[in-house]
C-alpha cells in the first residue's frame, strides 16, 4: 500500500501544534465554510422560489451525498497515489464548478447532475481530511486538532448564513425587485468564496509519497477490519438523522414555524458561539471520562431537541430545539472522529475515513428524499421523529461498540 508522509508533519514543527500545513487546510475550510454557509440558507429557498417542487429537491438534495458515498473508497486511492496537496486541490475546484452549474441552470435533470459530480468530487474532503490532520498533528494534540477543524468551518459558516440571509433582499433591487435573481446573486458570490478556498491548496508542503506494493481493495472491502464495519454501521445511522434535519433546515423554519429567512440566517450564525464553547470544553470532559462517552450522552440527549423542533410551531421554542442539536452534533462529531484515527491501525486508517464517510453520506442520500415527500404533503414533523431515532441508535450502537475498547485502553495507560 502506498504510505504518504507530510513533510511538515508533528515531527519537523516548532511552532506549537498548528503547522504550516493545517493553518493553509484551515484557510481553505473557512472560504469554502462562508460558500457552504450561504448555500444551507439560500439554495432550498431559491429552489422552491423558481417552481420546482419539494420532491424534486430532495432528489437535488440527495443527488451530492449519494456520489459522496460513491466516490469515498476511490478518493481514498487517488491520495494513496497523489499525496494529499493534489487530491485537496482537485476536491475543491470541481466542487466550486458543481456549485455553479446548479445555479447557472433551471433544468433539474442538469442540477442533479452538477451535484452528483460535485460530490463525487467533496467525498474526498472527510477521507483525506482525517489522515491529513494525523499526519500533521500529534497523538496527544488530535482531539484539540479535530475540534479546531469543526470550529474554524462553523464560524465560516455561520458567517455565510448571516451574510445570506440579508444579500438576497438587497440585491433584489438591482434584479427589477426579483427575489429569484436576489437569491442568485447571492449563490453566484457563494460560488466566488468557494473558488477562493481553492488556493491555498496549492500552497501546502509537498509530500512525500513512498510507493511500496500496489494499492490493494483488500482493507476497503473483504479485508475490512471489525472496527471500521463498527464505524461504518454507526455513521449510517448518524447520517439518517443529519440527512433528515440539517438540508432542510431553513424549510423548517421558514414553513413550519413560520419565520423569516433573516431570522433564520440570524439563528443560523448565532448558534455558532454555545457551540463553539461546547467543542473546546468537549476534548477536556474527555481527557476526564473518555470520548466515546461524551459521545454517546450527546447522541442520547438530541433527540429531546430535535422532537422539540417537531412538535413546536414558536420559532423560539424551535430555536431551542435546534441550538441544542446543532451544539451536541458540532461538538460530538470531532471526538468521535478522533477516536476511530486513534484507534485505526496506520493501515486501516484510510479504509476507516473512507468507510465514515460512505456510509454517512449513504445515509443522507437515502433520508433526504424522503424528508422531501413529507414536506410536499405538508409533514414536517415525521421526518423530525425518524431523525431523532436514528440519532438515538447511533448513541446507543456507539457506546456497545466502542465503549469496551476505549476502557481498555484507559486501563492499559494506567497499568504503564
Amino acid at each position: 500500500m502506498t504510505i504518504i508522509e507530510a513533510t511538515d508533519t508533528h515531527r519537523s514543527n516548532k511552532n506549537g501544534w498548528l503547522n504550516r500545513n493545517l493553518r493553509l487546510l484551515f484557510i481553505g475550510s473557512a472560504l469554502s465554510g462562508i460558500s457552504s454557509g450561504i448555500f444551507a440558507v439560500v439554495f432550498n429557498l431559491y429552489i422552491l422560489e423558481i417552481g420546482i417542487s419539494p420532491e424534486m429537491l430532495g432528489g437535488i438534495l440527495s443527488a451530492g451525498p449519494f456520489a459522496q458515498a460513491i466516490g469515498s473508497i476511490p478518493m481514498a486511492f487517488l491520495m494513496e497515489r497523489v499525496g494529499y496537496k493534489k487530491v485537496f486541490v482537485f476536491i475543491y475546484g470541481i466542487t466550486t464548478l458543481g456549485r455553479f452549474v446548479q445555479i447557472a441552470t433551471t433544468n433539474v435533470p442538469l442540477m442533479a447532475a452538477a451535484a452528483f459530480g460535485g460530490g463525487l468530487a467533496f467525498a474526498g474532503d472527510f477521507v483525506v481530511r482525517l489522515p491529513f490532520m494525523a499526519a500533521n498533528s500529534a497523538p496527544e494534540d488530535r482531539n484539540k486538532t479535530y475540534s479546531t477543524s469543526s470550529i474554524l468551518y462553523s464560524v465560516s459558516m455561520a458567517a455565510g448564513a448571516l451574510f445570506a440571509g440579508y444579500a438576497p433582499n438587497f440585491l433584489r433591487q438591482f434584479m427589477g425587485d426579483h427575489l429569484a435573481g436576489g437569491y442568485q446573486i447571492t449563490l453566484l458570490l457563494a460560488c466566488v468564496f468557494a473558488l477562493l478556498g481553492v488556493l491555498p491548496f496549492f500552497f501546502i508542503t509537498e509530500e512525500k509519497v513512498k510507493i511500496g506494493a500496489k494499492i490493494s481493495l483488500a482493507p476497503y472491502f473483504w479485508g475490512m477490519d471489525r472496527f471500521t464495519i463498527q464505524q461504518a454501521a454507526v455513521s449510517l445511522f448518524v447520517g439518517i438523522g443529519f440527512g433528515l434535519i440539517n438540508p432542510f433546515m431553513n424549510i423548517y423554519y421558514v414553513y413550519h414555524l413560520g419565520t423569516t429567512r433573516e431570522f433564520f440566517g440570524v439563528v443560523s450564525a448565532l448558534v455558532i458561539f454555545p457551540a463553539m464553547a461546547a467543542t473546546l470544553i468537549a476534548p477536556m470532559l474527555a481527557n476526564k471520562i473518555g470520548s466515546v462517552r461524551i459521545v454517546t450522552i450527546a447522541r442520547v440527549i438530541i433527540p429531546g431537541f430535535v422532537l422539540t423542533l417537531a412538535f413546536t410551531t414558536n420559532r423560539w421554542l424551535g430555536t431551542f430545539g435546534y441550538w441544542g442539536t446543532s451544539i451536541l452534533m458540532t461538538m460530538s462529531q470531532p471526538l468521535s472522529f478522533a477516536f476511530a484515527m486513534l484507534v485505526a491501525t496506520p493501515r486501516t486508517k484510510p479504509a476507516a475515513s473512507a468507510w465514515l464517510n460512505v456510509t454517512f453520506w449513504l445515509g443522507v442520500g437515502l433520508s433526504a428524499p424522503l424528508a422531501g415527500t413529507f414536506m410536499a404533503q405538508g409533514n414536517y414533523q415525521a421526518p423530525l421523529m425518524i431523525a431523532s431515532a436514528a440519532i438515538l441508535m447511533a448513541g446507543l450502537v456507539n457506546d456497545w461498540f466502542f465503549r469496551p475498547i476505549e476502557l481498555s485502553m484507559q486501563a492499559k495507560e494506567i497499568g504503564s
